[in-house]
């Protein structure tokens, strides 16, 4: 089956069918993320803002020629919030009329960085000078088969060869997921970044 696993990094406008089927994949397995909560034509807005620019890596994991996950990853966290300052109004205004108030306070903790309070200077300086893996998912249908360790490898050895990094962050939550990259992967935990309501962990790979 792995050896049927083929990772892409898009740098070209997707197929609207693959932006429907990404979307999905963020709404079904990303469910808690601030992407999901936005609707289908901000989602492909912000997926094709990732795919154009220089600073945000979107890379997508496919089988037999499917997608089956996705990912996105920035050179800094702080382009997260720069490289989609044209979109910001527009999530704002979204998330209001959705009242998600919980998204756009954990907006606010991360524009201010009050989401690092209780992180020590030296990971701090780590984190937000690194590569970030902002977003991960793979479709339930091939969950627990080896594809997202894979797919993973791949993504930072390919960019490992474009650029000059070799250190990626992560935040996450949930024993399932802590599991992946912890026992896996082999990140290592470095501390918690604070959200309303449940505290993310924070953990980082040399590569």
């Amino acid at each position: 089956m792995l050896n049927n696993v083929v990772t892409k990094e898009i740098q070209s406008s997707l197929e609207l069918e693959k932006y429907l089927k990404v979307t999905k994949i963020i709404k079904e397995e990303n469910s808690t993320s601030i992407l999901a909560s936005l609707n289908d034509n901000l989602i492909k807005k912000y997926i094709e803002i990732s795919i154009n620019s220089k600073n945000i890596f979107f890379y997508t994991c496919e089988y037999k020629s499917e997608i089956v996950g996705y990912a996105l990853l920035a050179k800094k966290p702080s382009f997260l919030i720069s490289e989609y300052k044209e979109l910001k109004y527009s999530i704002l205004i979204s998330l209001l009329l959705r009242i998600n108030l919980k998204t756009i306070l954990n907006i606010i903790l991360s524009m201010y960085k009050i989401d690092l309070l209780f992180i020590s200077k030296i990971n701090k300086n780590l984190i937000n000078n690194n590569l970030n893996l902002n977003l991960l998912a793979i479709n339930k249908n091939f969950q627990s088969k080896g594809i997202g360790k894979i797919f993973i490898l791949n993504i930072l050895e390919d960019i490992k060869k474009k650029h000059n990094s070799d250190v990626v962050t992560v935040e996450t939550s949930g024993k399932r997921a802590i599991s992946f990259y912890k026992d896996k992967l082999e990140f290592k935990h470095i501390g918690k970044k604070l959200r309303f309501f449940k505290n993310m962990s924070i953990f980082k790979k040399n590569y």
